[in-house]
């Protein structure tokens, strides 16, 4: 038989373990029931490890076999636009979402193993979807560094540039000096002396006086033409005889008589 000692224990133990409304339960929370409005707002999966060639267009027609995908975005690089290789897909039904995330996890697409992950909607930011829909314009940014670098530049803009690079030249020169090394070029000093004395014989040359003119002219083209001059009396028989004589054939000569 149970002493009364146990009896009275077993009582003082059952009234401490009651429930008085202010413990904290260990247990795992409630699931939120279907029906209610947070089981029916849209989810959002993550999708990792992307491949090339799989965006934005080939997700929501993919992802479109499960059920309705409402909002797409490929994570992609500002400078060069190319993508980052990892999205967010949003579907209408939390329900397509969960089967997404939980059959397409780990399966292998294109040589790439997808790394899908349903997020708690607390957890997705607010900004995530911005910009979706957008067609992103690719920058040459390698072509307009290489205008900028051939630009032609001013003579100021040259004279700093140069200053600059003897700077450095003097500094690279006094390091190989410090370790002991016994080494001597040419370097930016003796290409920058080299245009200037081009440049000194150029403008000496263009000083001088220029070379004199032949004495022979050509001769002044008139604007007008002249008339020809009226030949004399004298020509006008010369000529009117040498006329007749081309026209009228020599007579023959007479023979002698015997």
């Amino acid at each position: 038989m149970v002493s009364k000692a146990a009896a009275a224990a077993g009582k003082r133990s059952s009234s401490k373990m009651a429930k008085t409304g202010d413990v904290i339960p260990l247990t795992a929370p409630a699931k939120v029931k279907k029906g209610s409005k947070r089981d029916e707002l849209p989810r959002v999966i993550y999708v990792g490890h992307v491949p090339h060639g799989f965006y934005e267009e080939q997700m929501r027609e993919y992802f479109g076999q499960f059920g309705e995908v409402t909002r797409v975005k490929v994570s992609r690089n500002k400078k060069t636009g190319k993508s980052k290789h990892y999205a967010f897909v949003e579907f209408k039904h939390p329900e397509v979402a969960e089967i997404v995330a939980e059959s397409m996890n780990n399966y292998l697409l294109a040589n790439q193993v997808l790394k899908i992950t349903l997020l708690d909607p607390a957890k997705v930011h607010p900004k995530t979807f911005e910009g979706t829909g957008t067609k992103f314009k690719v920058v040459p940014w390698q072509r307009r560094a290489a205008e900028k670098h051939n630009r032609e530049r001013s003579d100021a803009e040259i004279a700093k540039r140069n200053k600059i690079l003897v700077k450095a030249e003097d500094k690279r020169r006094a390091a190989i000096a410090a370790a002991g090394i016994d080494y001597e070029f040419p370097g930016y000093k003796a290409i920058l002396k080299t245009d200037k004395a081009a440049k000194s014989s150029v403008k000496k040359s263009a000083t001088k006086t220029p070379a004199k003119k032949s004495a022979t002219k050509e001769p002044k083209k008139s604007t007008s033409e002249k008339k020809p001059k009226e030949p004399t009396p004298v020509a006008r028989k010369t000529r009117g005889a040498l006329k007749r004589a081309n026209e009228t054939p020599a007579k023959p000569a007479k023979k002698s008589k015997k």
